[in-house]
Protein backbone atom coordinates (compact mmCIF):
# COMPACT_ATOMS: atom_id res chain seq x y z
CA UNK A 1 0.00 0.00 0.00
CA UNK A 2 1.26 3.46 -0.87
CA UNK A 3 2.42 5.22 2.33
CA UNK A 4 1.29 8.72 1.35
CA UNK A 5 -0.60 8.81 -1.96
CA UNK A 6 -0.56 12.08 -3.84
CA UNK A 7 -3.94 11.41 -5.49
CA UNK A 8 -6.89 9.16 -4.74
CA UNK A 9 -8.99 8.37 -7.80
CA UNK A 10 -12.52 7.32 -6.82
CA UNK A 11 -14.10 5.05 -9.42
CA UNK A 12 -17.76 4.00 -9.20
CA UNK A 13 -18.17 0.45 -10.58
CA UNK A 14 -21.08 0.89 -12.92
CA UNK A 15 -21.66 -0.81 -16.27
CA UNK A 16 -19.62 -3.68 -17.67
CA UNK A 17 -16.35 -5.04 -16.28
CA UNK A 18 -14.39 -3.98 -19.37
CA UNK A 19 -15.19 -0.31 -18.77
CA UNK A 20 -14.23 -0.57 -15.10
CA UNK A 21 -10.93 -2.26 -15.96
CA UNK A 22 -10.17 0.46 -18.54
CA UNK A 23 -10.77 3.22 -16.00
CA UNK A 24 -8.71 1.63 -13.22
CA UNK A 25 -5.85 0.85 -15.60
CA UNK A 26 -5.73 4.48 -16.74
CA UNK A 27 -5.36 5.59 -13.11
CA UNK A 28 -2.67 3.01 -12.27
CA UNK A 29 -0.62 3.90 -15.37
CA UNK A 30 -0.30 7.59 -14.49
CA UNK A 31 3.09 9.26 -14.95
CA UNK A 32 2.70 10.46 -11.34
CA UNK A 33 3.64 7.38 -9.28
CA UNK A 34 1.76 8.24 -6.09
CA UNK A 35 -1.78 7.41 -7.26
CA UNK A 36 -4.18 5.06 -5.48
CA UNK A 37 -7.58 3.86 -6.67
CA UNK A 38 -10.67 3.41 -4.53
CA UNK A 39 -13.38 1.37 -6.28
CA UNK A 40 -16.94 1.59 -4.99
CA UNK A 41 -19.25 -1.18 -6.19
CA UNK A 42 -22.79 0.15 -6.09
CA UNK A 43 -24.65 -3.16 -5.74
CA UNK A 44 -23.47 -4.27 -9.17
CA UNK A 45 -24.03 -7.96 -8.44
CA UNK A 46 -21.65 -10.91 -8.93
CA UNK A 47 -20.13 -9.72 -12.27
CA UNK A 48 -19.09 -6.36 -10.78
CA UNK A 49 -17.84 -8.07 -7.62
CA UNK A 50 -15.68 -10.50 -9.60
CA UNK A 51 -14.28 -7.71 -11.80
CA UNK A 52 -13.46 -5.62 -8.73
CA UNK A 53 -11.79 -8.54 -6.99
CA UNK A 54 -9.55 -9.16 -10.01
CA UNK A 55 -8.47 -5.52 -10.10
CA UNK A 56 -7.68 -5.50 -6.37
CA UNK A 57 -5.74 -8.75 -6.66
CA UNK A 58 -3.67 -7.33 -9.52
CA UNK A 59 -2.51 -4.27 -7.53
CA UNK A 60 -3.15 -4.84 -3.83
CA UNK A 61 -0.82 -2.04 -2.75
CA UNK A 62 -2.65 0.58 -4.87
CA UNK A 63 -6.27 -0.52 -5.26
CA UNK A 64 -8.91 -0.86 -2.55
CA UNK A 65 -12.57 -1.69 -3.01
CA UNK A 66 -15.76 -1.10 -1.04
CA UNK A 67 -19.34 -2.08 -1.77
CA UNK A 68 -22.82 -0.66 -1.26
CA UNK A 69 -25.64 -3.11 -0.69
CA UNK A 70 -28.24 -1.19 -2.70
CA UNK A 71 -28.36 1.26 -5.55
CA UNK A 72 -28.98 4.87 -4.57
CA UNK A 73 -30.28 6.23 -7.88
CA UNK A 74 -27.18 8.33 -8.51
CA UNK A 75 -23.43 8.34 -7.92
CA UNK A 76 -23.59 10.56 -4.82
CA UNK A 77 -23.62 7.91 -2.11
CA UNK A 78 -20.93 5.83 -3.83
CA UNK A 79 -18.63 8.81 -4.28
CA UNK A 80 -19.13 9.87 -0.68
CA UNK A 81 -18.04 6.38 0.43
CA UNK A 82 -14.96 6.69 -1.75
CA UNK A 83 -14.18 10.07 -0.18
CA UNK A 84 -14.47 8.57 3.29
CA UNK A 85 -11.68 6.10 2.55
CA UNK A 86 -9.51 8.35 0.37
CA UNK A 87 -5.97 8.88 1.70
CA UNK A 88 -4.48 11.08 -1.03
CA UNK A 89 -3.70 14.75 -0.63
CA UNK A 90 -5.85 15.31 -3.69
CA UNK A 91 -9.00 13.58 -4.94
CA UNK A 92 -10.31 12.96 -8.44
CA UNK A 93 -13.46 11.17 -9.60
CA UNK A 94 -13.79 8.84 -12.54
CA UNK A 95 -16.85 7.16 -14.02
CA UNK A 96 -16.38 3.56 -15.11
CA UNK A 97 -15.65 3.50 -18.83
CA UNK A 98 -13.97 6.92 -18.85
CA UNK A 99 -10.17 7.14 -18.75
CA UNK A 100 -7.60 9.60 -17.47
CA UNK A 101 -4.94 11.02 -19.77
CA UNK A 102 -1.56 9.44 -18.84
CA UNK A 103 -0.32 12.75 -17.39
CA UNK A 104 -3.61 13.93 -15.88
CA UNK A 105 -2.75 13.51 -12.21
CA UNK A 106 0.74 15.00 -12.61
CA UNK A 107 -0.67 18.00 -14.49
CA UNK A 108 -3.37 18.65 -11.90
CA UNK A 109 -1.21 18.18 -8.80
CA UNK A 110 1.58 20.36 -10.23
CA UNK A 111 -0.89 23.16 -10.99
CA UNK A 112 -2.46 22.89 -7.54
CA UNK A 113 0.91 22.92 -5.76
CA UNK A 114 2.33 25.84 -7.72
CA UNK A 115 -0.75 28.00 -7.18
CA UNK A 116 -1.85 26.72 -3.79
CA UNK A 117 -5.22 26.03 -5.42
CA UNK A 118 -8.07 24.23 -3.69
CA UNK A 119 -9.51 23.17 -7.05
CA UNK A 120 -8.02 22.57 -10.50
CA UNK A 121 -10.17 22.21 -13.61
CA UNK A 122 -8.91 20.51 -16.77
CA UNK A 123 -10.08 19.72 -20.28
CA UNK A 124 -12.17 16.65 -21.08
CA UNK A 125 -12.68 15.24 -24.57
CA UNK A 126 -15.10 12.79 -26.13
CA UNK A 127 -14.88 10.73 -29.30
CA UNK A 128 -17.17 11.92 -32.09
CA UNK A 129 -17.68 11.24 -35.77
CA UNK A 130 -15.27 14.00 -36.68
CA UNK A 131 -12.59 12.78 -34.28
CA UNK A 132 -12.06 14.16 -30.79
CA UNK A 133 -14.40 16.82 -29.42
CA UNK A 134 -13.48 19.06 -26.47
CA UNK A 135 -16.25 19.73 -23.99
CA UNK A 136 -16.65 23.44 -23.19
CA UNK A 137 -13.67 24.57 -25.31
CA UNK A 138 -14.23 28.22 -24.34
CA UNK A 139 -13.15 27.41 -20.79
CA UNK A 140 -9.87 25.66 -21.43
CA UNK A 141 -8.04 27.70 -24.04
CA UNK A 142 -5.22 28.80 -21.73
CA UNK A 143 -3.71 28.34 -18.29
CA UNK A 144 -5.38 30.62 -15.75
CA UNK A 145 -5.54 31.30 -12.03
CA UNK A 146 -8.59 32.93 -10.43
CA UNK A 147 -8.81 34.19 -6.83
CA UNK A 148 -12.43 32.97 -6.70
CA UNK A 149 -15.34 31.94 -8.91
CA UNK A 150 -16.53 35.55 -8.88
CA UNK A 151 -13.66 36.30 -11.31
CA UNK A 152 -14.62 33.47 -13.70
CA UNK A 153 -18.34 32.67 -13.38
CA UNK A 154 -18.22 30.93 -16.79
CA UNK A 155 -16.50 27.97 -15.11
CA UNK A 156 -19.92 26.96 -13.77
CA UNK A 157 -20.86 25.97 -17.32
CA UNK A 158 -18.82 22.78 -16.86
CA UNK A 159 -20.56 21.19 -13.89
CA UNK A 160 -18.93 17.76 -14.25
CA UNK A 161 -16.97 16.67 -11.18
CA UNK A 162 -14.75 14.14 -12.97
CA UNK A 163 -12.48 16.53 -14.89
CA UNK A 164 -11.39 18.34 -11.75
CA UNK A 165 -8.90 17.77 -8.93
CA UNK A 166 -9.78 18.74 -5.35
CA UNK A 167 -7.50 19.28 -2.37
CA UNK A 168 -8.83 16.74 0.12
CA UNK A 169 -8.20 19.02 3.13
CA UNK A 170 -10.36 21.64 1.38
CA UNK A 171 -13.24 19.17 0.93
CA UNK A 172 -13.05 18.16 4.58
CA UNK A 173 -12.80 21.74 5.82
CA UNK A 174 -15.87 22.77 3.81
CA UNK A 175 -17.76 19.51 4.56
CA UNK A 176 -18.35 19.07 0.85
CA UNK A 177 -20.18 15.89 -0.12
CA UNK A 178 -22.48 14.77 -2.92
CA UNK A 179 -26.22 14.77 -2.34
CA UNK A 180 -27.59 11.22 -2.26
CA UNK A 181 -30.50 9.61 -4.12
CA UNK A 182 -30.65 12.33 -6.77
CA UNK A 183 -29.13 12.26 -10.22
CA UNK A 184 -27.19 15.28 -11.54
CA UNK A 185 -25.56 15.68 -8.13
CA UNK A 186 -22.41 16.91 -9.93
CA UNK A 187 -24.05 20.28 -10.57
CA UNK A 188 -24.66 20.99 -6.88
CA UNK A 189 -21.30 19.57 -5.71
CA UNK A 190 -19.31 21.50 -8.31
CA UNK A 191 -21.17 24.75 -7.62
CA UNK A 192 -20.52 24.37 -3.88
CA UNK A 193 -16.84 23.60 -4.49
CA UNK A 194 -16.40 26.56 -6.82
CA UNK A 195 -18.19 28.88 -4.39
CA UNK A 196 -15.76 27.93 -1.61
CA UNK A 197 -12.44 27.37 -3.43
CA UNK A 198 -9.67 29.97 -3.03
CA UNK A 199 -7.95 30.08 -5.50
CA UNK A 200 -9.03 28.13 -8.60
CA UNK A 201 -6.60 26.96 -11.29
CA UNK A 202 -7.52 26.12 -14.89
CA UNK A 203 -5.24 24.09 -17.16
CA UNK A 204 -5.69 23.66 -20.93
CA UNK A 205 -4.23 20.16 -20.84
CA UNK A 206 -6.34 17.15 -21.75
CA UNK A 207 -7.30 15.39 -18.53
CA UNK A 208 -10.25 13.09 -19.18
CA UNK A 209 -11.40 10.92 -22.08
CA UNK A 210 -15.17 10.40 -21.97
CA UNK A 211 -16.31 7.01 -23.18
CA UNK A 212 -17.97 6.95 -26.59
CA UNK A 213 -20.15 4.06 -25.35
CA UNK A 214 -21.73 6.11 -22.58
CA UNK A 215 -25.45 5.29 -22.44
CA UNK A 216 -27.06 7.53 -19.87
CA UNK A 217 -30.68 8.13 -19.00
CA UNK A 218 -32.41 10.22 -21.71
CA UNK A 219 -32.70 13.86 -20.61
CA UNK A 220 -36.45 13.69 -21.26
CA UNK A 221 -36.96 10.84 -18.79
CA UNK A 222 -39.43 12.26 -16.27
CA UNK A 223 -37.64 10.95 -13.18
CA UNK A 224 -34.26 12.15 -14.40
CA UNK A 225 -35.67 15.56 -15.30
CA UNK A 226 -37.40 15.92 -11.92
CA UNK A 227 -34.05 15.18 -10.21
CA UNK A 228 -32.32 17.76 -12.38
CA UNK A 229 -34.86 20.42 -11.42
CA UNK A 230 -34.51 19.62 -7.71
CA UNK A 231 -30.71 19.88 -8.00
CA UNK A 232 -31.12 23.23 -9.77
CA UNK A 233 -33.37 24.49 -6.98
CA UNK A 234 -30.80 23.48 -4.35
CA UNK A 235 -27.95 24.97 -6.37
CA UNK A 236 -29.72 28.30 -6.70
CA UNK A 237 -30.51 28.34 -2.97
CA UNK A 238 -26.90 27.47 -2.05
CA UNK A 239 -25.38 30.17 -4.23
CA UNK A 240 -27.82 32.81 -2.98
CA UNK A 241 -27.06 31.81 0.62
CA UNK A 242 -23.39 32.51 -0.19
CA UNK A 243 -24.34 35.95 -1.48
CA UNK A 244 -23.70 34.96 -5.10
CA UNK A 245 -26.94 36.05 -6.78
CA UNK A 246 -25.19 36.54 -10.14
CA UNK A 247 -23.90 32.95 -10.06
CA UNK A 248 -27.36 31.58 -9.26
CA UNK A 249 -28.81 33.52 -12.18
CA UNK A 250 -26.10 32.18 -14.48
CA UNK A 251 -26.98 28.59 -13.58
CA UNK A 252 -30.68 29.29 -14.11
CA UNK A 253 -30.07 31.14 -17.39
CA UNK A 254 -27.98 28.24 -18.66
CA UNK A 255 -30.85 25.87 -17.98
CA UNK A 256 -33.30 28.16 -19.74
CA UNK A 257 -31.03 28.97 -22.67
CA UNK A 258 -29.25 25.64 -23.29
CA UNK A 259 -30.62 22.68 -21.37
CA UNK A 260 -34.35 23.26 -21.84
CA UNK A 261 -34.18 23.77 -25.65
CA UNK A 262 -32.09 20.59 -26.00
CA UNK A 263 -34.64 18.62 -23.98
CA UNK A 264 -37.52 20.08 -25.98
CA UNK A 265 -35.86 19.01 -29.24
CA UNK A 266 -35.50 15.45 -27.97
CA UNK A 267 -39.06 15.53 -26.66
CA UNK A 268 -40.38 14.96 -30.19
CA UNK A 269 -39.52 11.28 -29.86
CA UNK A 270 -41.90 10.89 -26.90
CA UNK A 271 -45.61 10.19 -26.68
CA UNK A 272 -47.98 13.20 -26.39
CA UNK A 273 -48.84 12.40 -22.76
CA UNK A 274 -45.15 12.19 -21.85
CA UNK A 275 -44.51 15.52 -23.57
CA UNK A 276 -47.22 17.28 -21.60
CA UNK A 277 -45.99 15.80 -18.29
CA UNK A 278 -42.45 16.95 -19.08
CA UNK A 279 -43.59 20.47 -19.93
CA UNK A 280 -45.61 20.62 -16.72
CA UNK A 281 -42.48 19.77 -14.68
CA UNK A 282 -40.48 22.46 -16.47
CA UNK A 283 -43.33 24.92 -16.07
CA UNK A 284 -43.31 24.49 -12.29
CA UNK A 285 -39.60 25.28 -12.11
CA UNK A 286 -39.67 28.22 -14.53
CA UNK A 287 -42.57 29.76 -12.61
CA UNK A 288 -40.26 30.04 -9.57
CA UNK A 289 -37.68 32.10 -11.48
CA UNK A 290 -37.53 35.83 -12.11
CA UNK A 291 -39.06 36.57 -15.52
CA UNK A 292 -36.13 38.87 -16.32
CA UNK A 293 -34.08 35.70 -16.80
CA UNK A 294 -35.73 35.33 -20.20
CA UNK A 295 -33.58 38.19 -21.45
CA UNK A 296 -30.43 36.32 -20.34
CA UNK A 297 -31.46 33.07 -22.02
CA UNK A 298 -31.30 34.27 -25.63
CA UNK A 299 -33.92 35.23 -28.19
CA UNK A 300 -35.43 31.93 -29.31
CA UNK A 301 -34.80 30.04 -26.03
CA UNK A 302 -36.79 32.80 -24.30
CA UNK A 303 -39.71 32.07 -26.63
CA UNK A 304 -39.43 28.35 -25.81
CA UNK A 305 -39.41 29.08 -22.07
CA UNK A 306 -42.42 31.40 -22.34
CA UNK A 307 -44.33 28.75 -24.30
CA UNK A 308 -43.53 26.26 -21.51
CA UNK A 309 -44.87 28.75 -18.97
CA UNK A 310 -48.03 29.02 -21.07
CA UNK A 311 -48.30 25.22 -21.21
CA UNK A 312 -48.14 25.25 -25.02
CA UNK A 313 -46.09 22.11 -25.72
CA UNK A 314 -46.26 22.31 -29.53
CA UNK A 315 -45.14 25.95 -29.66
CA UNK A 316 -42.33 25.27 -27.16
CA UNK A 317 -40.97 22.38 -29.26
CA UNK A 318 -41.26 24.49 -32.40
CA UNK A 319 -39.19 27.24 -30.78
CA UNK A 320 -36.53 24.69 -29.83
CA UNK A 321 -36.45 23.56 -33.47
CA UNK A 322 -35.64 27.13 -34.46
CA UNK A 323 -32.67 27.15 -32.04
CA UNK A 324 -30.76 24.11 -33.38
CA UNK A 325 -27.76 22.62 -31.65
CA UNK A 326 -24.36 23.36 -33.17
CA UNK A 327 -24.27 24.51 -36.76
CA UNK A 328 -27.67 23.11 -37.75
CA UNK A 329 -30.11 25.25 -39.71
CA UNK A 330 -33.23 26.58 -37.94
CA UNK A 331 -36.45 24.73 -38.69
CA UNK A 332 -39.61 26.85 -38.81
CA UNK A 333 -42.19 24.31 -37.63
CA UNK A 334 -45.01 26.68 -36.69
CA UNK A 335 -46.97 29.36 -38.50
CA UNK A 336 -46.34 32.87 -37.12
CA UNK A 337 -49.03 35.52 -37.35
CA UNK A 338 -49.08 39.19 -38.27
CA UNK A 339 -50.66 41.84 -36.04
CA UNK A 340 -50.58 45.56 -36.84
CA UNK A 341 -47.55 45.19 -39.08
CA UNK A 342 -45.61 43.07 -36.55
CA UNK A 343 -44.91 39.33 -36.78
CA UNK A 344 -45.30 37.15 -33.67
CA UNK A 345 -44.56 33.56 -32.68
CA UNK A 346 -47.24 32.31 -32.40
CA UNK A 347 -50.36 34.47 -32.09
CA UNK A 348 -52.14 32.71 -29.21
CA UNK A 349 -50.23 34.23 -26.26
CA UNK A 350 -50.14 37.96 -26.93
CA UNK A 351 -52.40 39.07 -24.11
CA UNK A 352 -49.61 40.44 -21.90
CA UNK A 353 -46.79 42.96 -22.44
CA UNK A 354 -44.30 40.16 -21.68
CA UNK A 355 -45.83 37.96 -24.38
CA UNK A 356 -45.84 40.71 -26.99
CA UNK A 357 -42.24 41.64 -26.18
CA UNK A 358 -40.79 38.11 -26.15
CA UNK A 359 -42.80 36.75 -29.09
CA UNK A 360 -42.13 39.63 -31.48
CA UNK A 361 -40.02 38.10 -34.28
CA UNK A 362 -40.50 40.77 -36.92
CA UNK A 363 -36.76 41.28 -37.33
CA UNK A 364 -36.25 37.60 -38.29
CA UNK A 365 -37.58 38.52 -41.71
CA UNK A 366 -39.75 35.45 -42.16
CA UNK A 367 -42.11 37.37 -44.42
CA UNK A 368 -39.42 38.76 -46.71
CA UNK A 369 -36.66 36.11 -46.78
CA UNK A 370 -36.45 34.09 -50.03
CA UNK A 371 -38.49 30.89 -49.77
CA UNK A 372 -35.44 28.84 -50.67
CA UNK A 373 -33.61 30.24 -47.65
CA UNK A 374 -36.19 28.82 -45.22
CA UNK A 375 -36.15 25.31 -43.80
CA UNK A 376 -39.74 24.52 -42.83
CA UNK A 377 -41.23 21.95 -40.52
CA UNK A 378 -43.85 19.44 -41.55
CA UNK A 379 -45.76 16.68 -39.82
CA UNK A 380 -46.58 13.19 -41.03
CA UNK A 381 -50.21 12.68 -40.10
CA UNK A 382 -50.70 9.19 -41.53
CA UNK A 383 -48.55 6.16 -42.39
CA UNK A 384 -50.58 3.16 -43.52
CA UNK A 385 -49.64 -0.06 -45.25
CA UNK A 386 -51.87 -1.56 -47.93
CA UNK A 387 -50.35 -4.79 -49.12
CA UNK A 388 -46.82 -4.06 -50.28
CA UNK A 389 -47.51 -0.34 -50.63
CA UNK A 390 -47.08 2.34 -47.97
CA UNK A 391 -49.35 5.42 -47.95
CA UNK A 392 -47.77 8.48 -46.31
CA UNK A 393 -49.41 11.88 -45.94
CA UNK A 394 -48.92 15.03 -43.93
CA UNK A 395 -48.97 18.80 -43.65
CA UNK A 396 -46.39 21.57 -44.03
CA UNK A 397 -45.99 24.80 -42.06
CA UNK A 398 -46.99 27.73 -44.28
CA UNK A 399 -45.38 30.88 -42.85
CA UNK A 400 -47.64 33.88 -43.40
CA UNK A 401 -49.38 32.04 -46.25
CA UNK A 402 -46.36 32.29 -48.55
CA UNK A 403 -47.03 28.87 -50.08
CA UNK A 404 -50.19 28.67 -52.13
CA UNK A 405 -51.82 27.34 -55.30
CA UNK A 406 -50.35 30.18 -57.34
CA UNK A 407 -46.78 29.06 -56.64
CA UNK A 408 -47.12 25.84 -58.67
CA UNK A 409 -46.38 23.41 -55.86
CA UNK A 410 -44.74 20.04 -56.55
CA UNK A 411 -42.29 17.91 -54.66
CA UNK A 412 -40.60 14.67 -53.68
CA UNK A 413 -40.32 12.72 -50.45
CA UNK A 414 -36.65 12.10 -49.65
CA UNK A 415 -35.54 9.19 -47.47
CA UNK A 416 -32.03 10.32 -46.50
CA UNK A 417 -29.05 8.53 -45.04
CA UNK A 418 -28.79 10.26 -41.67
CA UNK A 419 -25.00 9.92 -41.43
CA UNK A 420 -23.77 10.55 -44.97
CA UNK A 421 -24.83 13.59 -46.92
CA UNK A 422 -26.09 13.23 -50.44
CA UNK A 423 -27.50 9.69 -50.28
CA UNK A 424 -31.28 9.64 -50.56
CA UNK A 425 -34.10 7.65 -52.09
CA UNK A 426 -36.76 9.81 -53.76
CA UNK A 427 -40.52 9.27 -54.03
CA UNK A 428 -42.86 11.66 -55.92
CA UNK A 429 -45.60 13.31 -53.86
CA UNK A 430 -48.90 14.96 -54.65
CA UNK A 431 -49.15 18.44 -53.09
CA UNK A 432 -52.35 20.30 -52.33
CA UNK A 433 -53.12 23.80 -51.04
CA UNK A 434 -56.48 24.88 -49.68
CA UNK A 435 -57.46 27.67 -47.27
CA UNK A 436 -53.78 28.30 -46.58
CA UNK A 437 -53.08 24.68 -45.53
CA UNK A 438 -50.44 22.73 -47.46
CA UNK A 439 -50.97 18.97 -47.61
CA UNK A 440 -49.09 16.20 -49.40
CA UNK A 441 -49.29 12.44 -49.85
CA UNK A 442 -47.19 9.70 -51.42
CA UNK A 443 -47.56 5.99 -52.17
CA UNK A 444 -44.62 3.66 -52.75
CA UNK A 445 -43.36 0.11 -52.14
CA UNK A 446 -40.78 0.36 -49.32
CA UNK A 447 -38.68 -2.74 -50.06
CA UNK A 448 -38.48 -1.79 -53.74
CA UNK A 449 -37.49 1.82 -53.08
CA UNK A 450 -35.44 1.77 -49.87
CA UNK A 451 -32.32 -0.34 -50.46
CA UNK A 452 -29.71 0.45 -47.79
CA UNK A 453 -26.42 -1.35 -47.52
CA UNK A 454 -27.63 -2.38 -44.11
CA UNK A 455 -24.50 -1.73 -42.06
CA UNK A 456 -23.05 1.78 -42.40
CA UNK A 457 -26.43 3.26 -43.32
CA UNK A 458 -28.74 1.90 -40.66
CA UNK A 459 -30.89 5.02 -40.13
CA UNK A 460 -32.77 7.07 -42.72
CA UNK A 461 -34.59 10.36 -42.13
CA UNK A 462 -37.77 11.50 -43.90
CA UNK A 463 -37.65 14.92 -45.56
CA UNK A 464 -39.75 16.73 -48.14
CA UNK A 465 -38.50 18.95 -50.96
CA UNK A 466 -41.16 21.24 -52.34
CA UNK A 467 -40.88 23.18 -55.53
CA UNK A 468 -42.72 26.51 -55.21
CA UNK A 469 -42.34 28.52 -58.39
CA UNK A 470 -38.62 29.09 -58.89
CA UNK A 471 -37.78 28.18 -55.27
CA UNK A 472 -37.03 24.84 -53.64
CA UNK A 473 -38.04 24.57 -50.00
CA UNK A 474 -36.68 21.90 -47.66
CA UNK A 475 -39.08 20.46 -45.05
CA UNK A 476 -38.05 18.39 -42.05
CA UNK A 477 -40.79 15.87 -41.27
CA UNK A 478 -41.72 14.74 -37.79
CA UNK A 479 -44.62 12.93 -36.10
CA UNK A 480 -46.64 13.43 -32.95
CA UNK A 481 -46.17 9.75 -32.10
CA UNK A 482 -49.47 8.42 -33.39
CA UNK A 483 -48.89 8.28 -37.16
CA UNK A 484 -45.81 6.04 -37.00
CA UNK A 485 -46.56 4.05 -33.84
CA UNK A 486 -45.92 0.35 -34.37
CA UNK A 487 -45.05 0.79 -38.05
CA UNK A 488 -42.75 -1.96 -39.35
CA UNK A 489 -41.72 -2.20 -43.02
CA UNK A 490 -39.94 -4.96 -44.96
CA UNK A 491 -36.48 -4.18 -46.30
CA UNK A 492 -33.92 -5.92 -48.51
CA UNK A 493 -30.43 -4.62 -47.66
CA UNK A 494 -27.74 -4.96 -50.29
CA UNK A 495 -25.70 -7.01 -47.80
CA UNK A 496 -28.57 -9.56 -47.82
CA UNK A 497 -31.10 -10.01 -45.05
CA UNK A 498 -28.31 -10.96 -42.66
CA UNK A 499 -27.83 -7.18 -42.27
CA UNK A 500 -31.48 -6.66 -41.30
CA UNK A 501 -34.94 -7.63 -42.42
CA UNK A 502 -37.20 -4.81 -41.27
CA UNK A 503 -37.43 -1.04 -40.96
CA UNK A 504 -38.83 0.48 -37.78
CA UNK A 505 -40.20 4.04 -37.63
CA UNK A 506 -39.10 6.37 -34.82
CA UNK A 507 -38.48 10.05 -34.12
CA UNK A 508 -34.77 10.86 -33.82
CA UNK A 509 -33.37 13.22 -31.13
CA UNK A 510 -33.00 15.85 -33.89
CA UNK A 511 -36.79 15.77 -34.31
CA UNK A 512 -36.94 14.12 -37.73
CA UNK A 513 -39.13 11.11 -38.39
CA UNK A 514 -36.78 8.29 -39.36
CA UNK A 515 -36.51 4.61 -40.24
CA UNK A 516 -33.89 2.24 -38.84
CA UNK A 517 -32.75 -1.15 -40.06
CA UNK A 518 -33.55 -3.84 -37.47
CA UNK A 519 -33.70 -7.62 -37.22
CA UNK A 520 -36.68 -9.87 -36.60
CA UNK A 521 -35.90 -13.24 -38.24
CA UNK A 522 -33.20 -15.52 -36.85
CA UNK A 523 -30.59 -15.04 -39.64
CA UNK A 524 -30.52 -11.28 -39.10
CA UNK A 525 -30.78 -11.51 -35.32
CA UNK A 526 -27.76 -13.82 -35.33
CA UNK A 527 -25.64 -11.93 -37.87
CA UNK A 528 -26.48 -8.25 -37.31
CA UNK A 529 -24.79 -7.79 -33.89
CA UNK A 530 -21.55 -9.29 -35.23
CA UNK A 531 -21.67 -7.15 -38.36
CA UNK A 532 -22.23 -4.01 -36.30
CA UNK A 533 -19.34 -4.86 -33.96
CA UNK A 534 -17.10 -5.29 -36.99
CA UNK A 535 -18.34 -1.98 -38.33
CA UNK A 536 -17.43 -0.17 -35.11
CA UNK A 537 -13.96 -1.73 -35.09
CA UNK A 538 -13.20 -0.96 -38.72
CA UNK A 539 -14.60 2.57 -38.52
CA UNK A 540 -16.46 4.55 -41.07
CA UNK A 541 -14.29 3.59 -44.03
CA UNK A 542 -16.23 0.53 -45.21
CA UNK A 543 -16.86 1.02 -48.95
CA UNK A 544 -20.39 0.64 -50.18
CA UNK A 545 -21.09 -2.25 -52.53
CA UNK A 546 -21.42 -1.21 -56.16
CA UNK A 547 -24.98 -0.38 -57.12
CA UNK A 548 -26.62 -2.67 -59.62
CA UNK A 549 -29.41 -1.60 -61.98
CA UNK A 550 -32.81 -2.55 -60.65
CA UNK A 551 -36.20 -3.07 -62.19
CA UNK A 552 -38.33 0.06 -61.78
CA UNK A 553 -40.64 0.37 -58.79
CA UNK A 554 -43.73 -0.04 -60.91
CA UNK A 555 -43.28 -3.75 -61.66
CA UNK A 556 -46.27 -5.83 -62.80
CA UNK A 557 -47.26 -6.75 -59.25
CA UNK A 558 -47.34 -3.14 -58.15
CA UNK A 559 -49.18 -1.93 -61.25
CA UNK A 560 -51.98 -4.30 -60.40
CA UNK A 561 -52.31 -2.26 -57.20
CA UNK A 562 -54.00 0.35 -59.43
CA UNK A 563 -52.11 3.40 -58.11
CA UNK A 564 -50.19 5.33 -60.80
CA UNK A 565 -48.14 7.18 -58.16
CA UNK A 566 -46.11 4.01 -57.52
CA UNK A 567 -43.95 4.82 -60.56
CA UNK A 568 -40.86 7.05 -60.81
CA UNK A 569 -39.15 6.23 -57.48
CA UNK A 570 -35.46 7.15 -57.70
CA UNK A 571 -32.18 6.93 -55.81
CA UNK A 572 -30.04 10.05 -55.55
CA UNK A 573 -26.39 9.14 -54.92
CA UNK A 574 -23.72 11.28 -53.34
CA UNK A 575 -21.66 12.00 -56.46
CA UNK A 576 -23.54 10.47 -59.34
CA UNK A 577 -26.70 12.57 -58.98
CA UNK A 578 -29.95 10.94 -59.86
CA UNK A 579 -29.97 7.51 -61.35
CA UNK A 580 -31.83 4.24 -61.43
CA UNK A 581 -32.76 2.73 -58.10
CA UNK A 582 -30.53 0.00 -56.66
CA UNK A 583 -31.81 -3.54 -56.81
Amino acid sequence: MLPDPDVTVVVVARGGPQGLARSVRSALEQSLPGVEVVIVDEAGGPPAARATARLVAGARDRVRAFALQERSGGDGRARNLGLRYARGRYVMFLDAGDTLDPHACKTMVTAAAQAGADLVAGRSVQASRGGERTRFPHLYGERRLHPSIADAPELLDDAMAADKCYRRAFLERQHLRFVCRLRHADLLFTAAAYASARPIAVVPDRVLHRSADRAGVPPTDLGDFADRLEILRRTGALLRARGAEHLARRVEARFTGRVLPRCLRELRGREPGHRDAFVELARGYLAELDETLLADAGRIPAIAALMVLEGDTAAAMAAADYAPRGAGRPVLAIEPVERDGRVYWPGAHLGTPLGRRVLDITDLGLGTAPLGALRLGGEVTRMRRAGRALHVSGTVANPLGRLGPGTGLSGVLEIRDRHRDGRAFEVPVTVGARNGEITWDAVFVPDAVIRPTGLADRTWGLWLRLRAGASTVEIRLTSDGTAHRGLVLPVRPRLTRAAGDRLEAYVAPTGELALRVAAEGWPARAALPALRRARREIGSGIPLPARRPAPPCDDHRVRRGRDPRLQACRFRGRRTGRGPGPS
